[in-house]
């Protein structure tokens, strides 16, 4: 008896959407990633909204051109990343970014002052210093769970600049969150 070679779920999805259905299908599967992704990238809630919105406009207008050479997950956190950037360089221009230190969170000094989620806190806001190549890989690589190969096609570069972009962030952070070791031992 001959097997039917049916298609894959997600390239089923893609049919679908190239005819003009399942967009909320396409939405709820990656909604929660790429919002993710966007706060991470941009440290902010409301422009991680705004450049969410914006990513699935993209993918909506232009998935009839998605020709399958790369997974739809990568096609979409291709559009997510640059966006993103398109968004910093955007920012950039107009206003000076609004960062604070990790001393302006709360000051470290007595562990019952502290509220448990205060690590977490340090990390995120440590991460969100990274310069936007690195924190990028970090986040794909560390965060997201996406392969060296994987992340060079979506920042469009070689896997081997992708490593050492990864390198590089955890050397940065390694050295940025020295001065929390005793906070880090308290609440693991």
């Amino acid at each position: 008896m001959k097997r039917e070679n049916k298609p894959s779920p997600e390239k089923e999805l893609i049919k679908k959407c190239q005819k003009g259905d399942s967009f909320k299908e396409l939405f709820d599967l990656f909604k929660d990633r790429v919002f993710s992704t966007s706060v991470r990238m941009l440290g902010n809630i409301q422009d991680a909204e705004d450049v969410s919105q914006e990513v699935f406009i993209k993918i909506f207008k232009n998935i009839k051109y998605f020709k399958g050479d790369s997974s739809l997950t990568t096609w979409i956190y291709k559009i997510s990343v640059n966006t993103c950037f398109d968004n910093l360089k955007k920012q950039k221009k107009h206003k000076k970014s609004e960062s604070f230190d990790s001393e302006d969170i709360m000051p470290l000094t007595s562990h019952s002052e502290r509220p448990s989620g205060t690590i977490k806190i340090i990390i995120e806001n440590e991460i969100s210093k990274l310069p936007e190549k690195y924190r990028t890989v970090f986040i794909l690589h560390e965060i997201d769970g996406f392969k060296h190969e994987e992340i060079a096609e979506i920042m469009t570069i070689p896997p081997g600049t992708s490593k050492s972009h990864l390198f590089q962030a955890k050397s940065i952070l390694r050295k940025k969150l020295l001065p929390f070791q005793e906070v880090l031992r308290d609440e693991m």
